[in-house]
C-alpha cells in the first residue's frame, strides 16, 4: 500500500494529465508537480471514457515512481458515470480523487459513501480516499461553505474559473475582474476550514507574463497553489508559491523587531518604515512554518 504523507499536504501544482494517454501518464512522473491529478471528465471525450478506464486502472495497478499524491477526477453524479470511474481506479496507489462540479453538500455526502463502501471492498483504511471539491458553478460558489463542511474527507477546495464563467455568463474582464468575487470567496472558505486553496488554472500556456500576474492575484487572496495546464509552467509557479530568500529576510526581521517591542512593553512599534503587530508577526510565523512545510513535504514525496 502506498504510504500517505501525514505532514502538511502542499500542492503549489497539481499537474492535470489526460487519462486516456499512457505516455502522458508515465511522463506526469517525470515533471516536478508538487500532485498529478489523472482525468477521466473533461479531457477524454465521451467515446474514450471507458479505453481511459482501462488504460488508467491498468498504470495504477503497477508501482509509482515515486510518492507525491496522486488523485484521479471522476464524472460527477449526474452523468452516471462515478462509480464506474471509482471500479476502475481506486486503489491503494493513489491519494483520492477531484470530484467535479460540486454544486451542493449533498453531492460530497453521497461520493463519500461511495469512497467509504470501495475502501471495504478494497480492505483499506477508512479514510483512505481524500477529495478535493472543484467548485466551478455559481451554485457551487454560493454553496462552497456548506461543500467544505459535507466530508472530513476534504482536503482542499479547487476553483474552476472557465466552467464558471460559462454558467454566469460571464467574462474575464480587466484583471480578471469578472472572477474576484467566486474567486476570493472559495479562498476564504479554504482557510476558514484549515483546507488547501487551488487556484484555477491560468488558460494561456506559453503567455508566461500573463501567468505570474495570475498568480500574483491568487497570492493576494490567499492561494498557495493551482492547477496546472503545462509542465513548462511548473517553473514559475513553484518560484513564486514558495517563501523567498527576501521573504525569509523580512519574516525573521518582524520576528526580531517584535521581541524587541515586547521587552519595551508595546504591542505595535514602525521600525524604519516596518509595521510590526500581532497580525504581521503571526504572517511570518505561519511563512516560516510554510517554507519548512514544504521542505519536508518534497523529501518524503520524491523518496523512491
Amino acid at each position: 500500500m502506498k504510504k500517505k504523507y501525514n505532514g502538511k499536504l502542499i500542492h503549489r501544482s497539481l499537474l492535470f494529465t489526460a487519462g486516456h494517454y499512457k505516455k502522458y501518464l508515465e511522463k506526469s512522473f517525470t515533471t516536478s508537480a508538487d500532485a498529478i491529478v489523472f482525468d477521466l471528465e473533461d479531457a477524454v471525450p465521451f467515446n474514450k471514457k471507458e479505453e481511459a478506464r482501462v488504460v488508467l486502472r491498468e498504470f495504477l495497478s503497477k508501482d509509482l515512481p515515486d510518492a507525491r499524491p496522486v488523485y484521479v477526477r471522476i464524472n460527477p453524479i449526474e452523468t452516471g458515470y462515478t462509480l464506474l470511474d471509482i471500479d476502475a481506479t481506486a486503489c491503494s496507489n493513489i491519494n483520492g480523487f477531484v470530484y467535479p462540479m460540486a454544486n451542493k453538500p449533498e453531492d460530497i455526502i453521497a461520493f463519500d459513501a461511495q469512497l467509504a463502501l470501495k475502501e471495504k471492498i478494497l480492505g483499506l483504511p477508512a479514510g483512505q480516499f481524500d477529495i478535493i471539491a472543484l467548485i466551478e458553478t455559481p451554485e457551487g460558489v454560493l454553496n462552497v461553505k456548506r461543500i467544505a463542511k459535507a466530508s472530513k474527507r476534504i482536503v482542499g477546495l479547487l476553483f474552476g474559473s472557465e466552467d464558471f464563467l460559462a454558467e454566469q455568463e460571464g467574462r474575464h474582464g480587466p484583471e480578471a475582474r469578472g472572477l474576484q468575487y467566486p474567486r476570493h470567496k472559495v479562498a476564504i472558505t479554504a482557510k476558514a476550514n484549515n483546507i488547501m486553496a487551488i487556484d484555477s488554472p491560468y488558460v494561456h500556456v506559453g503567455d508566461f507574463e500573463g501567468l505570474k500576474r495570475h498568480i500574483v492575484q491568487a497570492m493576494d487572496m490567499g492561494y498557495e497553489g493551482m492547477l496546472v495546464m503545462s509542465p513548462r509552467e511548473l517553473g514559475i509557479i513553484h518560484e513564486y508559491y514558495t517563501p523567498g530568500e527576501k521573504d525569509v529576510e523580512d519574516a525573521t526581521r518582524i520576528i526580531e523587531l517584535s521581541e524587541e517591542a515586547a521587552r519595551n512593553d508595546k504591542g505595535i512599534i514602525i521600525h524604519n518604515g516596518i509595521f510590526v503587530s500581532p497580525p504581521t508577526l503571526k504572517a511570518a510565523k505561519k511563512l516560516f512554518v510554510r517554507a519548512q512545510a514544504i521542505n519536508d513535504y518534497l523529501a518524503f514525496i520524491h523518496k523512491k
